[in-house]
């Protein structure tokens, strides 16, 4: 009989969960459905829970594992009348999924860290920037459809939009550690671009998946993220349609991508923030070598993160959790119970982004941000650099920003 999985999430993930599950229906044997909380009119949906609570009751009850993503536990409520716990006690399996840091979990479902990082429910992890934080979850992929139409690179290339990048916060790069895309400076790196060397840009923020893809597939270049240090879903799709894609990784995300993947090297551009427009404007004026990047990161797709193959990652660790939860473990290969490998993981990273992070705010007066803040061209931009600001700062920057004096 066939190992019936139903998962669950409240929010839409950059739609990891549904290529997920269309994964497993695909190439597996395994029947598997997701449900969403709510229809969110960004990716695909399976079923939405508000549309027909009794039909995620039904499924539910019929399921041998429950698969809850990021903000869920045994206690959430979000999907009622089902019960995780009551389920659980009727011999239910659960298995909590991370996309995001205990740090950002904790804030959003309202709970102390302690109680996501010592749940007792097995856990998964993304092999992206939070498996650093999970030490006892187990590392899997975060899968894109690769031979699917939307992902597949154009016969001849066609080219619209020079830069096509698809954040999906607004926050600024030194507002958060982790939670964020650098929107705000990215943004304002290509605007400089536009303005000196005439090069077309476009930003897509929470707009449907479809029209991003879009977008992407007529682009020359992808940008990812280029502040923390991880890459993104974003990347992952720019590599299937032959895109060359920047992304900034840091030694961690490195190495873990390279174990999951068994792959000898990596097809991103790597580069971070502060060194991008140069790497962008070459590529955007060498069409031939623009193009060979592209190739080789849909050819590293192809080879090294095929959904047909990624797929026996979800499979071991629902053969293991209905054989024996306490098998799903971090992996010896990534783990981190060593003084030397956490310090590479975590401390290391963390010390040369705030290096980073000072190094910026004491040239941004100069910098191609404030540039472009001092032009009127995003007015968001200078808001969301003005909050984060220290007042000696603002102080300095009032006269180029347009920061108004605080009021007694």
């Amino acid at each position: 009989m066939p190992i019936r999985v139903v998962t669950f999430s409240t929010t839409p993930l950059a739609g990891a969960p549904i290529r997920i599950v269309r994964a497993l229906q695909r190439h597996t044997g395994i029947e598997v459905r997701h449900v969403d909380l709510k229809r969110w009119d960004i990716f695909e949906h399976d079923h939405v829970h508000e549309e027909d609570p009794a039909k995620t009751l039904e499924l539910a009850e019929q399921a041998d594992i429950l698969h809850l993503f990021n903000y869920l536990d045994a206690r959430s409520q979000e999907f009622a009348p089902v019960d995780f716990a009551a389920l659980a006690a009727r011999g239910k399996r659960l298995v909590r999924m991370f996309e995001s840091t205990p740090m950002q979990v904790a804030a959003h479902m309202g709970i102390p860290l302690d109680e996501v990082l010592y749940d007792p429910i097995p856990k998964l992890v993304i092999a992206q920037y939070p498996e650093r934080f999970f030490p006892t979850a187990r590392v899997v992929p975060n899968i894109v459809p690769q031979d699917d139409a939307a992902y597949l690179p154009n016969a001849k290339p066609t080219e619209g939009a020079g830069v096509v990048y698809c954040p999906s916060w607004w926050r600024g790069a030194w507002q958060e550690r982790w939670d964020t895309k650098g929107m705000p400076e990215t943004v304002a790196m290509l605007e400089d671009l536009h303005r000196r060397t005439g090069l077309s840009f476009r930003t897509i923020h929470k707009r449907p998946f479809v029209e991003a893809m879009e977008a992407k597939r007529h682009a020359a270049i992808v940008i990812d993220e280029l502040v923390t240090g991880s890459y993104h879903l974003s990347s992952l799709e720019g590599l299937a349609l032959g895109k060359p894609v920047l992304a900034y990784l840091d030694g961690r995300t490195d190495a873990v991508l390279r174990t999951v993947s068994g792959a000898d090297a990596l097809p991103f551009v790597n580069v971070r923030l502060e060194d991008a427009a140069d790497v962008i404007l070459h590529l955007a004026r060498q069409r031939d070598e623009r193009h060979a990047v592209g190739a080789e990161g849909r050819a590293w797709i192809e080879s090294y993160w095929r959904d047909a193959e990624l797929v026996r990652h979800y499979v071991a660790a629902y053969e293991d959790l209905l054989d024996d939860p306490r098998r799903i473990t971090r992996q010896p290969e990534l783990a981190l119970d060593r003084p030397a490998r956490r310090f590479r993981a975590i401390a290391l990273p963390d010390r040369i982004h705030e290096a980073r992070r000072r190094r910026w705010e004491m040239a941004l007066p100069h910098n191609m941000a404030t540039e472009a803040l001092a032009r009127g061209t995003a007015v968001k931009v200078r808001r969301a650099i003005e909050a984060r600001l220290p007042e000696r700062i603002k102080r300095l920057l009032r006269p180029v920003l347009g920061i108004r004096p605080p009021t007694k």
